[in-house]
């Protein structure tokens, strides 16, 4: 949605997406001001079954799709991870869920339906379908959410890549600190990758000394994992509050009236929930390991282990001076993640792309 705002004003813009979405309602969501009528949007219809599941299968579609349309276009640019346009394009890469054997080994909680077996057979056929070559990928610019997706880009392919951290709308309302609340918010889904055990368990700790609360902002799944949260949750009692889903003004007040902000997630890309807590004037507390770390930026926000988690928080907790400071600190890092700075090295991307298009030989 921002890289289709960044780009309004000088580009014609084609959108090409699986389902047909709505457009006004994702501004609401992301902070966006796009009008439909901006967009040229190629909709290709979603196969009855597949609305929510089978991720994929629906995308080798689209990977076709763009192929054989890319030569209508100055520029080809995938908004999510790698695609083979057939020709040398644009993509921003934000996770590794496109590689499966390393989404396992950054998160081997996630599971997959059908076992490992059925999910290599699953994602080979996907593969054969959306045809193309499977390197095909790495000759597009590559632009990385963060510092540590770049390493791992290298590491892992050999693929170098630019780091342009993503948006992240600074539209919160200003609360003096001690109009906040004494408690904690978590932006997750209610999947095992996001941590919530882990969460619950350090701030249990962290309830012994001080009188602290929890409120989990997230889409509340139906699934075996949602309903262990919410199990977990009821066992503690009211010092945890599921809030679902929550958007717009209710979601910038929930983390605007809040002092602190935790998450769970071990080796996340860049950690978008996390920024946005740092941005509406939280401290925020994040695992060792992925991008959310290059967010914190500070050892005294990063933990390893519940026990050096719960540590360092109440060593925060009972430090005014230590609060201010790291406030501070936060706030002057929060501007590498504005929607203008994502705005400018975005548009600078793009245009450096066709400038060497341009001049390439045909």
């Amino acid at each position: 949605m921002w890289t289709l705002q960044v780009l309004r004003d000088e580009c014609r813009l084609s959108l090409i997406t699986t389902g047909r979405p709505d457009i006004r309602a994702m501004n609401a969501k992301y902070g966006t001001t796009l009008d439909p009528a901006e967009i040229d949007a190629r909709c290709l219809p979603i196969p009855p079954g597949m609305k929510t599941r089978f991720d994929a299968l629906r995308g080798f579609r689209l990977a076709r799709y763009c192929r054989r349309h890319a030569g209508e276009f100055e520029a080809m640019i995938s908004g999510y991870n790698g695609l083979d346009f057939g020709r040398p394009g644009i993509q921003r890469i934000a996770d590794f869920s496109f590689d499966d054997a390393l989404r396992r080994e950054l998160h081997p909680t996630s599971g997959a339906a059908g076992g490992a077996l059925g999910r290599r057979f699953y994602l080979a056929l996907a593969r054969i379908l959306a045809g193309g070559r499977p390197d095909g990928w790495k000759r597009n610019l590559t632009l990385a959410n963060s510092e540590w997706t770049r390493d791992l880009l290298r590491e892992r392919f050999g693929v170098e890549s630019r780091v342009i951290y993503p948006p992240v709308d600074g539209d919160f309302p200003e609360v003096p600190w001690a109009e906040r609340e004494d408690g904690f918010v978590v932006i997750a889904r209610l999947v095992p990758e996001k941590g919530l055990g882990l969460i619950v368990d350090i701030l249990s700790r962290v309830r012994r000394e001080r009188d602290i609360h929890l409120h989990i902002v997230g889409r509340r799944e139906r699934t075996a994992c949602a309903r262990e949260v919410e199990e977990l949750c009821g066992r503690h009692g009211d010092w945890i509050r599921l809030e679902g889903e929550v958007y717009g003004s209710d979601k910038a007040a929930l983390l605007a009236g809040h002092k602190y902000g935790i998450s769970g997630c071990r080796q996340e890309a860049f950690g978008i929930a996390v920024a946005e807590m740092v941005k509406a004037g939280e401290i925020v507390w994040v695992p060792s390991g992925g991008g959310q770390q290059e967010i914190a930026a500070q050892p005294r926000l990063i933990y390893s282990a519940p026990d050096e988690a719960a540590g360092k928080i109440l060593a925060v907790l009972a430090d005014a001076a230590a609060q201010a400071a790291i406030r501070r600190e936060l706030a002057e890092r929060s501007r590498m993640f504005s929607t203008a700075r994502f705005a400018e090295e975005m548009r600078d991307a793009v245009m450096g792309f066709l400038k060497e298009s341009h001049a390439r030989p045909q």
